[in-house]
């Protein structure tokens, strides 16, 4: 079978996000179902480029500026099927970005056009009902309706959460959720007391500042010195996050920059998130995938999908700092604990192995064929 991945920039593998789940997927569907896959990045024209393929199956990584594209082809397309992949949380244009972080980019230029936008509508937020909002999401949430074949989303919780911003073709929708990408990580013998972050340092939705809130105040406490946080990604903030860190003298954390994660996923002991929305987050996988284990704010649909809160991670309330920064202290204190949570980490993280989803896609395409 013949599959096109439609995407907005080329597959990196080294990458994360959508472009490490395309790359790791497509192997996995060439090397164990012989497909045929195929990359469009909108060098070309569609219908050219589909036409010269042949009869296929197209992939929408969506949200992807290519999407509509895609969409208004459709009718020059009829013998293609098209599935709609959405990645993220329905509603994620809502989610407001701190009034500090806006301050601190309009002060320093930094993407301050769409800053601004932001600024504008969480006014507007303030004043009109959020169902006005949402209302105007519906055309753009509704446009796979009639047009993709198949809507798939990363956890059973979200069509719900679609359906509520356009409620219709509820039978489209199909959970296929995202997979482990590292293929039999080493796991070592010892764990360091190390505490770890893997994110894009982008505030909006991933807060890393609340991050830094909570480890300023576990630092208070003279028992976790010996304990440093790794932060490990680049973004938008990180300018922000480390005059925060110099600002408020915040000890033990060290920014890695842009990294391969894998080596610091088997040395750190727990991994942080604090994300206001995610889809189904590679990075809770790959942590459990080494043993180390999660400690997440339940903000998103999938959260319960990947948790067992008290048993392989553990899940706080939304925004309860207390309540994390307490879990945190538990965690660090007790190796047993540790260690009995990160077997249990290894040993979940085998729902999402690359053989078991990928033949969950390729039933799919089965599904769909005439």
């Amino acid at each position: 079978m013949k599959l096109v991945y439609v995407t907005d920039s080329k597959i990196n593998p080294t990458a994360g996000g959508i472009a490490r789940i395309t790359y790791v997927m497509a192997e996995a569907l060439r090397a164990k179902f012989g497909h045929d896959v195929y990359f469009y990045h909108g060098e070309e024209d569609l219908v050219d480029f589909i036409s010269g393929i042949g009869n296929c199956t197209i992939i929408v990584q969506s949200p992807c500026k290519l999407a509509r594209k895609v969409f208004e082809c459709a009718s020059a397309l009829p013998s293609a099927k098209i599935i709609n992949v959405f990645h993220g949380t329905p509603g994620f244009e809502l989610v407001p970005l701190k009034r500090e972080i806006i301050r601190y980019r309009l002060i320093h230029n930094i993407e301050r056009q769409w800053t601004f936008k932001q600024f504008m509508l969480q006014i507007g937020m303030s004043i009109l009902p959020k169902k006005c909002f949402t209302h105007l999401l519906a055309k753009k949430y509704s446009l796979p309706y009639g047009k993709a074949d198949k809507m798939v989303v990363l956890s059973q919780g979200i069509i719900d959460q679609y359906q509520s911003i356009a409620p219709g073709y509820k039978d489209h929708f199909v959970v296929i959720p995202n997979t482990l990408p590292f293929d039999h990580p080493e796991l070592p013998l010892s764990k360091e007391k190390e505490v770890l972050v893997v994110s894009r340092l982008d505030d909006w939705h991933k807060r890393i500042s609340e991050i830094l809130k909570i480890w300023e105040t576990i630092q208070q406490d003279l028992c976790f010195a010996e304990w440093t946080l790794r932060i490990v990604g680049d973004g938008v903030d990180k300018s922000y996050y480390e005059e925060y860190v110099h600002k408020h003298v915040v000890p033990n954390i060290v920014f890695e920059g842009q990294q391969n994660p894998l080596v610091y996923y088997q040395k750190a002991s727990v991994f942080m998130m604090t994300s206001a929305c995610e889809g189904l987050p590679m990075t809770i996988l790959e942590a459990q995938q080494c043993g180390c284990v999660p400690l997440v704010y339940d903000s998103f649909a999938s959260a319960k999908d990947i948790i067992a809160s008290g048993e392989n991670g553990i899940l706080i309330e939304n925004r309860d700092k207390e309540a994390y920064v307490a879990a945190l202290k538990k965690l660090m204190t007790d190796e047993a604990l540790r260690k009995k949570m990160s077997k249990a980490c290894v040993k979940s993280s085998e729902r999402f192995s690359v053989e078991n989803v990928a033949s969950q896609w390729n039933e799919l395409f089965h599904q769909l064929e005439p």
